[in-house]
């Protein structure tokens, strides 16, 4: 019986000696891991990725002590501007009954739009920064040291009462916050910065438009506090500056300056300080849109010289044609503007325009007269003359009419006139002409050739006079 289930045994056993050795196998494998990370190489610096950020560990220092120390510093800053607010009383100006404040102004310009002639202002998006000293907000620290706080401060201290005197609106900017800025330091030197928007009254003088240069004023002043209580000045002598992007689409930004002056109202003396900016408007949108068209269209009157006398409708045609062209541009070029009652030059401009094209189309009005006049002498009867039995001299007009009919006026109705013609009895007798005027003598083809020349001559000469005063005044 046990040898018959030897060979049993000794078979299973053969059979999981495989199974054994690849588990073995397997076992004795380092399974991958699920999450692994890169390393870093040791030479970081050689191949560090523009993209890649690193962030350096910080000094190892415990949590309670980092807690204590920040508690201590917003402890101490809390305790000073509570004193600060505690002694300061924002009803009275600093150095309240002594002399007067001194408020230093700068004011960076970041953009300048919204230039409207119609209107008579300007808008300007600028910093407006506020520098004056209040010993009341001395905290007596290191001289370098200074506060940089919120803007609910300023509710709770003394500032000045600027505003804009010849300002039509003005806003402050809240985006994402109010964009202001209050630093205080030891000396109690006081910093205020503001950013808004001011739109300005500006009076223009439109005498020489589009060839203008208008000079616009931003003024800064107290609404309150004569000049015995505030006292504005320029903080710097670059205290007015402008942003190098700041570009405008009809005028360029000239010279710019600043003035310090005193106001005399009947409340009292002011301190008010006043920026000036120069604005030069680009004429090449009224050379496209304007100047160009309107000498073209006087150009196109010219042709009707050139055409053949006969050709009415051509004539006419252009010259009705140019006289509209001209007055529907005149028309939408000063809907455009202020209805100012003086002479623009750009008015002086198109009104010469019109001026030849309208003579272009009397011109052809004088040749058809002139064409009429001539053919009417042409188909005129000849005129005879005779003497009477009593010796007088006599004539006969003979007229056509459309039938061919012909009729005869005598002046004497004498029946007993003979009707001798004169040419065969008395053939030295001189027939009188009457002179004609100088006028009677002109052709048609003279005007024509004269407006050919004169036209021209007197566009060209009228250019050459409009651009030289213009452009240099």
């Amino acid at each position: 019986m046990n040898e018959m289930w030897k060979p049993v045994v000794i078979f299973t056993i053969i059979s999981l000696i495989p199974l054994h050795l690849h588990a073995k196998s397997i076992s004795l494998k380092k399974p991958p891991p699920l999450l692994e990370r890169p390393r870093r190489p040791t030479n970081a610096s050689n191949t560090k990725s523009d993209k890649e950020i690193e962030y350096k560990p910080a000094k190892a220092v415990s949590s309670k002590d980092t807690v204590v120390v920040d508690d201590k510093l917003e402890t101490n800053v809390s305790r000073l501007l509570d004193r600060l607010i505690a002694s300061h009383d924002r009803r009275i100006r600093p150095n309240y009954g002594g002399a007067p404040i001194e408020v230093n102004v700068t004011a960076h310009v970041t953009t300048i739009s919204a230039i409207s002639e119609v209107s008579m202002d300007y808008t300007v998006d600028l910093y407006l920064r506020q520098i004056w000293r209040d010993p009341r907000l001395a905290f007596g620290n290191d001289g370098n040291s200074s506060l940089t706080i919120g803007i609910d401060m300023v509710k709770q201290i003394w500032t000045p009462d600027t505003f804009f005197p010849n300002e039509k609106k003005s806003f402050f900017h809240e985006a994402t916050s109010h964009n202001s800025f209050l630093r205080i330091d030891s000396q109690g030197n006081v910093l205020r910065s503001i950013r808004l928007t001011v739109t300005a009254n500006c009076p223009m003088n439109l005498h020489t438009f589009p060839l203008d240069v208008q000079v616009c004023a931003l003024e800064i002043e107290s609404y309150g506090y004569s000049t015995k209580d505030i006292i504005y000045h320029w903080h710097q002598t670059n205290s007015v500056t402008i942003d190098k992007n700041v570009h405008l689409a009809h005028f360029s930004i000239g010279e710019h300056y600043h003035v310090e002056r005193v106001i005399s109202l009947s409340t009292g003396n002011y301190s008010r300080l006043t920026a000036y900016f120069t604005f030069q408007r680009n004429i090449g949108f009224f050379l496209i849109q304007i100047y160009f068209p309107s000498s073209l269209i006087v150009v196109i009157s010219w042709v009707s010289f050139w055409l053949n006398r006969e050709a009415v409708q051509a004539r006419v045609g252009i010259g009705v044609t140019t006289v509209l062209t001209m007055t529907t541009l005149m028309t939408s070029t000063n809907s455009s503007l202020p209805k100012v009652s003086y002479v623009k030059s750009l008015d002086i401009f198109l009104g010469v325009c019109f001026f030849i094209v309208f003579a272009s189309l009397v011109e052809y009005a004088t040749v058809g007269y002139l064409m009429k006049r001539n053919r009417a002498v042409l188909n005129q009867a000849p005129i005879q003359y005779y003497e009477s039995s009593e010796g007088e001299l006599r004539r006969n007009t003979v007229a056509k009419k459309k039938k061919k009919s012909v009729k005869v006026e005598l002046e004497s109705m004498n029946a007993t006139d003979q009707r001798i013609p004169l040419l065969a009895m008395m053939p030295n007798i001189p027939i009188p002409i009457q002179p004609q005027p100088y006028f009677r003598s002109v052709r048609p083809a003279q005007v024509d050739l004269f407006s050919r020349v004169a036209f021209p001559s007197f566009f060209c000469l009228f250019h050459l006079v409009y651009w030289g005063v213009y452009l240099n005044i």
